[in-house]
């Protein structure tokens, strides 16, 4: 055989696309396999299963038996692609390229006043955080941008407020994501959920399923911020005084907002207060500025916590939807992988490729090459639904309520 026609025939044979990926196991597919360790596997459904399907059940036994495993303390980090699962288009949140396409009519308006605006980096590739890194410095060296008395980034920074401003669909499944990850011993510590989203559907899936949200505001009106408020808990004390111990009420979850929140504003005197739809939401915009924001009251303590939680002795850290470009946040979980010998790190990752993305995954990687994550490493390409949906339920700790009472966990 020629060396062209080997050549050609390389080229046709179809890459397969990584669905889990472990430091000595990897699920992946083609059309035709399911691959273990990249190589093909028997399919003893009798054609039932293509090699995609069998694939993915086998990704679900991963579920099975990584998730069902006893951590003591479970974080999560939920970041865009969450809400991007809230329910069909219009309802959901935006994808980085979406929020740009959303805030078009505001961008356009920056034309006629930035020289050359067209020929940006940011502008071709659409990238809205390229774009207000952009014009927080021009203005910062220019003044601010404005077309008579009207200031451009103003209606641009209210159209994003407006996009996040999403309401729970019934279909989401920010409710049986909370109920399934709760459901653990009382005696475990409570599950700490971090997000950078703005939005407030964890906030409405928790208030309808009946939890109690630690946020870091107080229990008394008006909400005001407090990092101490993250180290109180709550206890039935009736069973306390018979069992002469700590008897912790079950369904409590630690929310941290990690780039702030729609019902958050600073008062006159500066106080963190939560209220609904506040003029000016205290949120970190989507910038190069978010580094040195997030060294700012409220964020600094929720980003200590985030380190805290992250060094603590047998943690899971499941990560959904977040796309890690956030170098602040990267680095505490880079941090956590390498010097936590008892950490483990689970990333859900989706995308548009019907496989794992590792373009801004390269850290966690042994060998880039051979598709061998780190020791403690785990990534799944999932969406936050089908993650959900697969996460192991453990009726022994699962109180129903009128939300899954029809046996959906």
């Amino acid at each position: 055989m020629m060396k062209k026609e080997k050549e050609e025939i390389l080229l046709e044979k179809e890459a397969p696309k990584y669905i889990l990926l472990q430091n000595e196991y990897t699920l992946s597919y083609t059309d035709e396999d399911c691959l273990v360790n990249d190589i093909a596997v028997e399919n003893k459904s009798e054609g039932k299963l293509t090699g995609k399907e069998l694939c993915f059940e086998k990704q679900k036994s991963f579920y099975d038996s990584f998730l069902k495993r006893h951590f003591k303390n479970i974080v999560v980090l939920s970041a865009a692609g969450t809400s991007l699962d809230n329910g069909p288009k219009g309802e959901s949140g935006k994808s980085r390229l979406g929020l740009w396409d959303f805030c078009e009519v505001e961008i356009e308006a920056f034309t006629g006043l930035i020289e050359g605006f067209k020929e940006k980096s940011f502008y071709k590739n659409k990238d809205i955080e390229g774009l207000l890194s952009f014009i927080i410095l021009y203005e910062k060296l220019n003044g601010e941008l404005k077309t008579g008395d009207d200031k451009l980034k103003q209606p641009l920074e209210s159209k994003i407020i407006e996009a996040c401003n999403l309401k729970l669909q019934p279909l989401a499944p920010h409710k049986d994501f909370l109920n399934k990850i709760i459901a653990r011993k009382p005696s475990d510590p409570r599950v700490q959920l971090f997000t950078t989203n703005y939005d407030l559907l964890f906030e409405t899936a928790a208030n309808e399923s009946g939890f109690i949200v630690i946020d870091g505001f107080s229990f008394t009106q008006p909400r005001r911020f407090s990092g101490r408020y993250f180290d109180l808990d709550i206890v039935n004390r009736e069973k306390t005084r018979i069992k002469q111990e700590e008897s912790f009420i079950s369904k409590v979850i630690h929310l941290y907002k990690l780039h702030g929140s729609l019902n958050w504003f600073k008062d006159d005197t500066d106080r963190i207060i939560q209220q609904d739809n506040p003029t000016k939401p205290l949120i970190i915009y989507p910038a190069n500025e978010k580094y040195e924001s997030s060294f700012e009251q409220p964020y600094f303590e929720m980003m200590s916590r985030f380190q805290q939680s992250l060094r603590k002795e047998n943690t899971l850290l499941i990560v959904i939807g977040f796309g890690f470009q956030d170098k602040h946040i990267q680095n505490v979980i880079i941090e956590a992988v390498e010097q936590n010998p008892s950490f483990q790190l689970l990333i859900v990752n989706y995308g548009n490729t019907g496989g794992i993305d590792t373009t801004y995954l390269k850290s966690f990687f042994v060998d880039k090459v051979n598709m061998q994550v780190k020791r403690n490493v785990s990534i799944v390409f999932d969406t936050f639904s089908g993650f959900t949906k697969n996460y192991p339920s453990n009726s022994t700790y699962i109180e129903p309520h009128k939300d899954i009472a029809d046996g959906s966990l």
